[in-house]
């Protein structure tokens, strides 16, 4: 055994202590400096400056603002309580459910393990021969988009990325509330950053003062505003094309995806059309047609580069993290609708294209059918 697979375990265990400490240590420097913030905000501008000058202010002509004080105090506490109430939540879920896969058993090989539950899916992400994806360092079977998480030394469900700074691990159950918790500190960070501005040039003009304390303020407000509107955007606009932030790096590769194809009843077959009768499509890259053990057919497909299988079009992309209803977009209470996997076309929709690929091979092979078109048309009835 070379040098470095005996220091692959233990550089794993390295990364796993690292990143658990990152994301206790980060969280509370968070909380420092939100505690900071607080106190500066608050007293310093809001009731010492604001709400009840002393004398030596009154004197140099700076008289109290209550309803100023009163109405800043409210809104920075109404930001801080949905900021806390938005982070709190993502860590319950990040703490309890947010995705891991379960490991397999160290000495399994992918032939040797069943296919924990994935035969109930029409399609799937798969290799050349049609199986699931395997994780050599889990010995299990990975769902679709899952990928190992290396401080966790896990798999896990639509992974994001791992974020010390969040408190762990953004996935499918915390996207949601990681999106929100963005969204809000960039309010926050915002609102405290433009009052103290606005009130330290009036003070430096006036008063001739320049406080440390409120200096120190600017910038640390505007290094936490900074990240967090940038992450925002950037979050939102991957999610509004329906990629995490690993896919985004992997963009432009292809996906091999097996879909389960049955025989149809020779008095149903649909006769065969000619080839340039729907758009002069190219033919679909099929690498390979398995049938396994257990008797079921998988056709296995290949996207061109670039797409997207699981692009539904931009507003539902977005629905399938945040919500159906737009209290569900600003309320951290409802967990995110691509979490439950039970509906048999597949663990999250697939585009257009990839529907696309199944319908062009189904006219080119009228004896056969994939059943994720079949239970496509039969939803899309059971809708209308």
């Amino acid at each position: 055994m070379s040098v470095s697979e005996k220091s692959s375990p233990e550089r794993r265990t390295l990364d796993q202590k690292m990143g658990q400490l990152s994301a206790v240590m980060m969280p509370l420097i968070e909380i420092g400096a939100m505690g900071f913030a607080t106190y500066v905000f608050l007293y310093s501008l809001c009731i010492d400056y604001l709400l009840s000058p002393s004398p030596d202010y009154r004197s140099r002509g700076i008289s109290p603002r209550r309803g100023t004080a009163i109405a800043l105090m409210s809104i920075y506490c109404l930001l801080v309580l949905i900021v806390l109430l938005t982070w709190l939540r993502m860590l319950q879920v990040i703490w309890t459910n947010p995705g891991i896969i379960p490991l397999g058993h160290p000495d399994s090989e992918k032939q040797d393990v069943s296919w924990m539950g994935m035969e109930k899916y029409d399609a799937f992400i798969s290799d050349y021969e049609g199986n699931p994806q395997w994780c050599d360092k889990c010995h299990n079977w990975k769902p679709d988009r899952a990928h190992h998480c290396r401080e966790l030394n896990r798999c896990v469900r639509r992974m994001d990325h791992y974020c010390p700074w969040a408190g762990g691990i953004i996935s499918e159950g915390t996207h949601k509330f990681f999106i929100q918790f963005l969204f809000y500190g960039a309010l926050y960070t915002t609102f405290s950053w433009i009052p103290i501005a606005i009130f330290l040039a009036e003070r430096i003009r006036v008063m001739g003062s320049k406080p440390g304390v409120w200096i120190a303020m600017l910038p640390l407000c505007g290094i936490f505003m900074i990240f967090a509107v940038t992450m925002f955007f950037m979050t939102f606009w991957n999610q509004s094309i329906n990629y995490t932030t690993i896919e985004t790096l992997q963009r432009g590769g292809v996906h091999n995806i097996a879909m389960l194809a049955t025989r149809r009843d020779p008095n149903t077959q649909s006769p065969r059309r000619n080839s340039l009768s729907h758009n002069s499509r190219e033919k679909p890259n099929v690498l390979r047609e398995v049938i396994r053990s257990d008797g079921r057919e998988y056709v296995v497909f290949q996207t061109q580069p670039f797409v997207n299988p699981w692009d539904l079009g931009s507003m539902e992309n977005l629905r399938t993290i945040m919500g159906n209803s737009i209290l569900q977009w600003f309320l951290p209470f409802q967990m995110s609708p691509c979490i439950n996997h039970d509906d048999v076309k597949g663990q999250y929709g697939w585009s257009r294209e990839v529907l696309d690929m199944a319908r062009d091979w189904e006219r080119d092979h009228p004896d056969r059918r994939i059943t994720l078109l079949s239970n496509t048309r039969r939803g899309r009835r059971r809708s209308s």
